[in-house]
C-alpha cells in the first residue's frame, strides 16, 4: 500500500487535477515504468484572454466581445484526455522521466516535463527538469484582448524553463519545488490596435516574461487509510507589462482516501495575486482572488487487471478580479482509463 499512498498524489495531477504531485518512488528494480492516460470529458469555460487550443479543437474564448465592462461569457465544448508519464530506472535509483502536466487550469498552460531524479538512501529524491509548452498544443489567446465590435486575432502562447524539486527532504514529509519559466506571445498587439495607448501606456499591457514559482509542501503521515499534504506557494510573474506583472499567494490542502481497491479524494485551494502598476485601460491596480476544488476516483482493478485503472475527476476553478474583465472560471469533468506498466 505505501508504493500507492505516495502515487495517488500523481494520479491526481494526471486526471487533470494540477493540484498536487508528490515525486512517485523510485522502483528497487531497473526498467521502464508508467502510465498512459486516455479519456474524454467536458469543459465549461469563461476567459477573455484565452481563445482555446485549435489542434484539439478547443474555443473557450469569444472571437468578438461587445464591451471591455463585461465580465466573460460561458462557453462549453468536449476535450481529449491523453497523459503520458514514462520512466526509466537505472540500478543506481537514478531515474529519467518524460511527462505532461497542466500547470495552470484557469488559462489552460499545458506543460511537457522531461528530467532526471536521484533517490538517496534517506528516501529522499532530487529532481532537476526542463518545462515547456508542447510544441503541438500551444495554447492560443488574443494578439490583441482589448478590441470591441469585431474579430479578434488569435496567436500563439508558448513557454520554456526549468524546475528542481527537493521531496521527502532528509528522509521527512517535506519538500520544495523551484520553477522558472519564460513566456512568450508569437503577436503581443495588448491596447495597440483600438484603443490608441501611447507606447509607453501599451507596454504595461505586455504579458511576454518570466514566470518563478516556489513552493513548500508537507506530506503528514498516514493515519489508517487517510493521506493529507498541505502546500504553500508564491508565484512571482516578471512581465514586460507592469501592469500584468505581480506576485501570487497560494495554498492548498490534498486529501486521500486509499481502499483495498478504490482510491479517492480531492484538493481545494487559494490564490492571490496583487498587481504592480495601475492598469491603463481600466485606470486601477488588478487585484485576483481564485478558489479551487478538484476531486478524483481511481479503480485500480479495472477489467480485474492490475494494468488497466480506471478515473473520474472533476475540477473547478474560479478567479475572481476587482475588474470585471479578467473574471475566469473553468469546469472539466472527465473520464478515461489508465494503462499502467
Amino acid at each position: 500500500m505505501k508504493r500507492v499512498s505516495q502515487a495517488v498524489l500523481l494520479l491526481a495531477f494526471a486526471a487533470l487535477a494540477n493540484t498536487a504531485n508528490a515525486i512517485d518512488p523510485i522502483p528497487t528494480e531497473p526498467g521502464w515504468s508508467g502510465f498512459v492516460n486516455l479519456g474524454v470529458g467536458a469543459l465549461k469555460a469563461e476567459t477573455n484572454m484565452v481563445a482555446g487550443i485549435d489542434r484539439y479543437g478547443l474555443e473557450i474564448g469569444d472571437e468578438t466581445v461587445s464591451s471591455l465592462s463585461n465580465a466573460p461569457d460561458s462557453k462549453s465544448t468536449g476535450i481529449p484526455q491523453l497523459n503520458l508519464n514514462v520512466n526509466y530506472t537505472f540500478a543506481s535509483q537514478t531515474q529519467v522521466f518524460l511527462g505532461n502536466s497542466l500547470e495552470d487550469i484557469v488559462t489552460l498552460d499545458t506543460a511537457s516535463v522531461i528530467g532526471v531524479r536521484q533517490q538517496f538512501a534517506d528516501k529522499s529524491i532530487l529532481a532537476l527538469s526542463a518545462v515547456s509548452t508542447p510544441l503541438i498544443s500551444p495554447v492560443q489567446v488574443w494578439e490583441d484582448p482589448y478590441v470591441v465590435g469585431v474579430a479578434r486575432t488569435k496567436t500563439d502562447r508558448t513557454s520554456r524553463g526549468g524546475r528542481i524539486e527537493y521531496d521527502k527532504i532528509l528522509g521527512s514529509g517535506f519538500g520544495v519545488q523551484v520553477t522558472r519559466r519564460t513566456t512568450e506571445i508569437d503577436s503581443e498587439l495588448s491596447g495597440t490596435t483600438q484603443l490608441g495607448l501611447a507606447p509607453a501606456q501599451a507596454q504595461l499591457l505586455n504579458r511576454n516574461g518570466d514566470v518563478k514559482r516556489l513552493v513548500a509542501y508537507y506530506r503528514f503521515p498516514r493515519v489508517d487509510r487517510n493521506e493529507f499534504e498541505l502546500r504553500l506557494g508564491r508565484r512571482t510573474e516578471d512581465l514586460d507589462g507592469e501592469a500584468m506583472s505581480g506576485d501570487q499567494n497560494e495554498i492548498q490542502l490534498t486529501y486521500a482516501y486509499l481502499g483495498n481497491r478504490f482510491l479517492a479524494g480531492g484538493t481545494v485551494f487559494y490564490w492571490k495575486e496583487d498587481y504592480d502598476a495601475v492598469n491603463p485601460v481600466f485606470n486601477k491596480t488588478r487585484e485576483d482572488k481564485t478558489l479551487g476544488l478538484a476531486l478524483f476516483l481511481f479503480d485500480t482493478k479495472l477489467f480485474n487487471s492490475k494494468t488497466w485503472w480506471g478515473q473520474a475527476s472533476a475540477v473547478w476553478v474560479n478567479q475572481d478580479s476587482n475588474i470585471d474583465f479578467y473574471d475566469a472560471s473553468s469546469l472539466i469533468v472527465t473520464v478515461g482509463v489508465q494503462y499502467r506498466f
